[in-house]
């Protein structure tokens, strides 16, 4: 489609909508416990083609397999994907994602054995904003291997009847657009649409980072349009990506996850390669509510 869209600089956003509790974890939060998928919803490879399994219980111990190591943007919002890359120096035939102090883990089956394997994580929509430590391993038929740690900031955004998210690989400036049944578009520009919809989340606009309500700043790859809960209005929405900005970087993968009320979840997955005056814009989706 091309660039359609002229955004003048704009400069460090202030996260007004979006729910972030400094230093809580899952398992500080009182008088409840919590298992991984309170949190994260499903896992598969990066083509969204393979299912890992939910296992009860713990994850296994390590037993002389490979260290894993681990790649991607540690930040996820309720109801969002988020793409991680997992690596060994030696080939495996397992993933294994736990959760620290959750019970439960995924462990997904590689059909053939890698030494790196991309993976998709689906986050729960009810999930609420905390600091997790995400634990990846790998299994290569000797055993388990030492488990990479993650930092996992998790952000509260609005979910409801129609709920749609994009988050990336990097600290590329992507931008979510929606143009709703009435053909108004909601984006960075244009938030707030008349037929309810909102973009409550808007992410490393113009190549700068984040502030967060605990002031801190960081790049937080996700943005996020919604429709409360009985506000969306039936006829066709369509999706689109904006590659504002590449901000130096040299390839981007985004993932696009549309959640509708009564409808399993829907994940469509790309890349943006090259200077992102040269990428046309991605039309992602059109469907029907």
């Amino acid at each position: 489609m091309g660039q359609l869209w002229n955004k003048p600089m704009r400069g460090v956003l202030t996260v007004m909508a979006v729910t972030w509790l400094s230093g809580c974890t899952a398992a500080m939060k009182p008088n409840t416990s919590f298992n991984i998928e309170d949190f994260v919803s499903s896992v598969t490879d990066a083509s969204g083609t393979v299912q890992a399994t939910l296992v009860h219980g713990d994850p296994p111990s390590v037993a002389g397999g490979p260290a894993a190591t681990v790649n991607g943007v540690a930040v996820m919002i309720n109801g969002g994907s988020s793409q991680q890359t997992v690596g060994a120096g030696t080939g495996f035939t397992h993933v294994i994602l736990a959760v620290e102090g959750l019970t439960n883990y995924y462990d997904l089956t590689v059909p053939t054995s890698v030494a790196s394997q991309g993976i998709l994580i689906s986050a729960n929509p009810n999930a609420y904003a905390t600091n997790l430590v995400f634990l990846y391993a790998v299994e290569d038929g000797q055993g388990v291997g030492a488990y990479a740690r993650q930092q996992m900031r998790f952000l509260q955004v609005g979910t409801g009847d129609i709920q749609i998210s994009v988050s990336w690989s990097d600290t590329a400036d992507v931008d979510l657009h929606v143009i709703d049944p009435n053909n108004e578009e909601i984006y960075w520009s244009h938030r707030n649409a008349a037929s309810g919809g909102t973009l409550d989340l808007d992410a490393n606009a113009a190549c700068t980072m984040n502030t967060l309500p605990d002031h801190t700043q960081a790049y937080l790859s996700n943005e996020n349009v919604v429709w409360p809960e009985s506000k969306a209005i039936p006829g066709t929405y369509k999706v689109i990506l904006d590659y504002w900005s590449n901000c130096n970087t040299s390839k981007t993968d985004w993932v696009v996850t549309i959640q509708r009320k009564n409808a399993a979840p829907q994940v469509f997955t790309g890349t943006f390669v090259g200077p992102s005056t040269s990428v046309p814009d991605d039309t992602v989706n059109v469907f029907t509510y």
